[in-house]
């Protein structure tokens, strides 16, 4: 039987952490950075509080919610907010680079962010399935570096992809009260084709694409869809209002931006 030496020992551990270091400088790395700044805090897994009071919302994931301000927490929001925090140390250096659309209706700065190993925050915890892609137009610059990154950890069954809060929700089991970035199923029962196209799913729930996001999904697609299955995933918001009652408009609705955001569904549940 052959015995290892402590030095043996020592270097196999190196050389794993080098491989494991490789394979994470590999995953989305920044080619380039806009700004270099000071980290104040990591407020949640997907926003930032730099030292100089400015909030960045991390482009190209959703991560679960934490709780808030009587708000309840989402399953796995603390855990992506931990692994947040150990990727980026609090008052150290970060780098941001910026995409099309610098800021979102709050205000807040949206940005790729990295560590300053220029390794990919978003990447990173989507590797680990901390996180679920979002597609927001013309924010696009990471999306098939991070859809890699998603597809792995889906794959390998980890975080979101094991765990049962987070499985997809049935369309026409959902209460008015639940809202917030959902993952979601549902059949097609009627698409209307205005300026903007609408998706009713069966329960109380449509699907929006506005106008100016036809240009990115086909468009003679939309009557495909009918009778079909298909999964969704976006913030869910309820519009319920008399006005809308009286009209028949179901109360829930999800707008979706990117078709990587819509997929058909062969009956998958996870």
């Amino acid at each position: 039987m052959l015995l290892k030496t402590p030095k043996a020992v020592a270097f196999g551990v190196f050389v794993c952490a080098s491989i494991w270091n490789n394979m994470a400088v590999a995953a989305c790395p920044a080619t380039r950075i806009d700004e270099t700044v000071q980290l104040a805090q990591v407020v949640d897994g997907d926003t930032l509080r730099l030292q100089d009071g400015r909030r960045v919302r991390v482009l190209g994931i959703n991560t679960p919610e934490v709780a808030w301000e009587g708000h309840v927490g989402q399953a796995l929001g603390v855990e992506a907010t931990a692994a947040s925090r150990r990727f980026l140390p609090r008052h150290q250096k970060v780098h941001l680079v910026y995409d099309l659309d610098h800021k979102d209706r709050y205000g807040r700065m949206l940005a790729h962010v990295y560590n300053q190993r220029r390794q990919s925050l978003a990447a990173h915890l989507l590797e680990q399935g901390l996180a679920l892609q979002v597609v927001v137009p013309p924010n696009v610059s990471e999306m098939g570096c991070l859809t890699r990154q998603e597809d792995l950890a889906r794959r390998q069954n980890r975080g979101i992809w094991r765990e049962k809060a987070w499985n997809l929700r049935p369309a026409a089991e959902l209460a008015l009260d639940q809202t917030g970035f959902s993952r979601i199923q549902g059949k097609v029962t009627k698409v209307s084709v205005l300026r903007d196209v609408w998706l009713e799913l069966d329960g109380p729930v449509v699907v929006k694409i506005a106008q100016q996001d036809r240009q990115y999904f086909a468009d003679d697609q939309w009557q495909s869809w009918l009778g079909k299955s298909i999964k969704v995933r976006g913030w869910l918001i309820n519009r319920a209002s008399e006005f809308q009652r009286k009209r028949g408009f179901k109360p829930l609705q999800m707008q979706v931006r990117h078709p990587l955001m819509l997929e058909e569904s062969p009956g998958e549940q996870r």
